[in-house]
């Protein structure tokens, strides 16, 4: 988009798409009125989405947190979009091609929105000392690598006045999928840890007495613990996402 001639037709086809996609009672209100529609959903959904997962699950997950921030970016993303429309002189002044580099980045809000949610569901699946590692290093690729390969194309638009909202968009975006695979990228780089623990019962209280003591060990003895039978085990578990991915009696 070189000229203000360029900028007409791609701000027309935008007009267009936003009156298919928004319904009818908000394609009448002026960029501004709708703008502040949507922050004022992007409010609602940050109250009322972790609201009704409590409510419901009687707690509040990790899968529910991103929800709701999925639910607010989107929100977000919308006013920008119906704030800056119609103020060309932020368009980009760079020229679009029908390169590679444009196509992968076409893909960039797809995998920053779907990229985490599919990783997710991939771990979500209970790991084992077997599927870990392909299963988290699946996860960093969908959470990590694919939003930062289709944003990288898009950095040669940021030029000029546009870069006062194109930057800050393009970084703070890819920032959040890889936040969410942060811990994630900590078990694969520390790995797997294991230890003998050893459970015997109290007699005074019948509680099982784990051997191994300190926070650290909280999630292998827990894991043995569940067994409800004195002996020796072999725990094996992922710290960081406090995980066990293996019990086994000796």
């Amino acid at each position: 988009m070189t000229t203000p001639q360029h900028n007409e037709p791609n701000t027309v086809a935008a007009s267009q798409s936003a009156r298919r996609f928004f319904s009818r009672d908000t394609v009448g209100l002026s960029n501004r009125q709708l703008a502040r529609r949507y922050l004022l959903s992007a409010i609602s959904a940050a109250v009322f989405t972790p609201l009704l997962f409590y409510l419901h699950f009687g707690e509040l997950s990790w899968f529910a947190i991103g929800f709701t921030v999925f639910l607010v970016l989107l929100c977000l993303l919308v006013a920008l979009g119906a704030y800056f429309q119609d103020r060309t002189d932020y368009d980009t002044r760079v020229a679009g091609t029908e390169g590679v580099g444009d196509r992968v980045g076409a893909f960039w809000a797809v995998a920053c929105a779907f990229g985490p949610l599919l990783g997710w569901f991939i771990t979500a699946f209970t790991p084992s000392e077997n599927s870990w590692w392909w299963q988290y290093a699946a996860r960093i690729l969908f959470g990590v690598a694919l939003p930062i390969v289709t944003m990288l194309p898009l950095l040669r638009y940021v030029r000029g006045k546009a870069a006062m909202v194109g930057l800050p968009l393009l970084l703070g975006i890819t920032a959040l999928p890889i936040s969410s695979c942060w811990w994630t990228i900590g078990d694969l780089h520390d790995g797997a840890h294991s230890a003998k623990v050893s459970i015997s019962r109290d007699i005074s209280t019948a509680e099982w007495v784990c051997s191994l003591t300190g926070p650290q060990y909280n999630l292998p003895c827990d894991a043995a613990r569940n067994f409800k039978v004195a002996g020796d085990f072999q725990v094996t578990w992922l710290e960081h996402t406090s995980r066990v991915i293996g019990v086994r009696k000796l």
